[in-house]
């Protein structure tokens, strides 16, 4: 007990000197991701000929992150909620509702194709901050990876019309690609903010490279991706230089974030939806996966 209050002291030292004033930063730039995200889905939606109101888009979001938060289908529980709510507020049929979701992660390719590359840059040459030219080369290297994927997965598009007709026209993916881009960016100025609430010092590199981290372990099958981005989020920020304790104090103060402020708002957001029957199709979607 008295080891563990020994790791945990210097850790609430850490978040009891947090500024308030980063703190609510963090908070305001998680609030403006939501209706950008929401406004990538509705691009999507139009381009697929449909549309639905930017605050039904939010509420339907807020309440699919909440599932995700809470159940281990790494975020297919959060994809069958919108599906469900887009069909049954007859927004859109089934067929179009997922192809809405399929065209809204590939419009993420590039995006995360950027923070990969920035990250091997950053640790391949020994963690320093990202100069001009590494970003330049990243985003070269990004979009050499993008070109190449949509010429090599012919399959993929054949698959797509497979479930439908409709095609999505270049300039509308070109819109959404920049709205998820906002999206990235504002996860990368979050974690900024909150390692500047504790005087930890990330550069813009470091950041993108702790979003790319939160990335692969958001894909282990985890409740909420619990214990493993955490860990994530740790072990880059030392390595970075940053000491273990205010490591530890601002992967609390984004995980409060991002996990428990997103998973209030979300229940919120799906009690207003119809909260049982959705959970329920989460839960049942969930479990069918989670073997």
């Amino acid at each position: 007990m008295s080891s563990a209050l020994t790791l945990l002291r210097p850790i609430g030292a850490a978040l009891a000197a947090a500024q308030p004033a980063y703190v609510l930063l963090a908070i305001a730039i998680y609030a403006l991701s939501v209706p950008v995200a929401a406004f990538r889905w509705r691009t999507v939606l139009r381009g697929l000929h449909h549309d639905a109101p930017m605050g039904r888009l939010m509420l339907i979001n807020l309440a699919a992150i909440c599932v995700n938060n809470v159940t281990p289908a790494s975020r297919l529980g959060g994809e069958a909620i919108r599906v469900l709510a887009l069909v049954r507020g007859r927004i859109a049929a089934t067929s179009i509702a997922v192809l809405s979701i399929v065209y809204e992660r590939i419009s993420e390719i590039p995006s995360i194709a950027f923070l990969v590359v920035v990250a091997l840059v950053v640790a391949g040459r020994g963690l320093p901050a990202v100069t001009p030219f590494g970003v330049a080369v990243a985003v070269v290297v990004a979009c050499v990876l993008v070109a190449l994927a949509v010429r090599l997965t012919p399959m993929i598009r054949r698959r797509l019309r497979a479930i439908t007709t409709t095609a999505m026209a270049p300039r509308v993916f070109a819109m959404a690609a920049a709205a998820s881009a906002a999206v990235w960016i504002l996860d990368v100025m979050r974690l900024r903010a909150a390692a500047a609430a504790v005087g930890a010092s990330v550069s813009f590199g470091q950041a993108v490279t702790l979003s790319a981290i939160t990335v692969a372990a958001g894909l282990v099958p985890s409740i909420g991706g619990l214990g493993v981005i955490e860990g994530g989020l740790v072990g880059g920020l030392v390595a970075f230089g940053v000491k273990p304790a205010e490591a530890a104090a601002i992967t609390a103060i984004e995980r409060a974030i991002s996990y428990g402020l997103a998973s209030l708002a979300g229940a919120g957001a799906l009690s207003a939806l119809g909260g049982r029957a959705f959970w329920i199709a989460a839960r049942t979607r969930g479990d069918e996966v989670a073997p």
